[in-house]
């Protein structure tokens, strides 16, 4: 959301100093300072002005004056950010892609970490239920991504896939008896109630649970398009 309600005017206005700051970088100083003037320049029309096509654009002339893996997956986060938005499936696909090449040449491990969240995420979207369950388990010592979702939906996904694909020994391990999913489970309603009703076999309990977890999942933001698929999913597993 932008920070400020920006008139057409003020929004011309702040474009041509962005854009002076970027003339002057690109005749006075050196390469790091362009590319930062420019990321200033796509972050706002990205953030304030709200301009996705355009930002993606600018974002992606950044990227490419970029050296080092670690700032071209930053720079990445952002236009995956905005594609999350648009539910552009293909194009998060294939910066995600980009972002794991960047891994493998050497990125730092908060981007490592955080790269799990945005492929998690990317998974979900796709009905890939299984791999995002992976994704998330793995990541619940070293969730970082704030800018994407909170930690408590994080909790709340890792759960509830997790249930659903992960076998008894890790859901125990890393869900019911995990300190991190203890920490704020209680906080999310119906959600310790529903795993551990889950792992202690209490079918009735869970079945209680399971009606306002499958509500809250058809008013995700990220499952609800899956919902049916993942209420039918779950049941049979629990029938199981």
């Amino acid at each position: 959301m932008p920070s400020k309600k920006w008139s057409e005017g003020e929004i011309q206005a702040e474009l041509q100093k962005l854009e002076d700051k970027i003339k002057d970088a690109k005749e006075n100083q050196g390469e790091i300072e362009v590319r930062d003037a420019i990321l200033d320049k796509a972050e706002f029309l990205a953030f304030e002005a709200q301009q996705y096509t355009e930002s993606e654009k600018i974002f992606r002339e950044a990227y490419d004056l970029t050296g080092g893996a670690s700032k071209k997956i930053e720079i990445l986060f952002e236009i995956i950010l905005m594609n999350i938005d648009k539910k552009d499936t293909n194009a998060i696909k294939k910066d995600i892609d980009k972002c794991l090449k960047h891994v493998e040449e050497g990125a730092d491990w908060d981007k490592k970490n955080k790269l799990k969240i945005f492929e998690g995420v990317y998974c979900m979207m796709i009905r890939d239920f299984k791999k995002a369950s992976d994704l998330f388990v793995s990541s619940i010592a070293t969730f970082t991504a704030i800018e994407l979702i909170s930690f408590k939906d994080f909790v709340f996904y890792a759960v509830i896939l997790g249930l659903l694909n992960q076998d008894r020994k890790t859901i125990k391990k890393e869900i019911v008896h995990s300190p991190d999913i203890l920490a704020v489970n209680r906080e999310i309603p119906h959600l310790k109630e529903f795993s551990e009703s889950f792992y202690n076999c209490d079918y009735r309990g869970f079945f209680v649970h399971f009606i306002e977890i499958c509500e809250r999942v058809k008013n995700d933001r990220f499952l609800a398009d899956h919902a049916y698929n993942y209420t039918k999913e779950m049941r049979l597993v629990a029938y199981k």
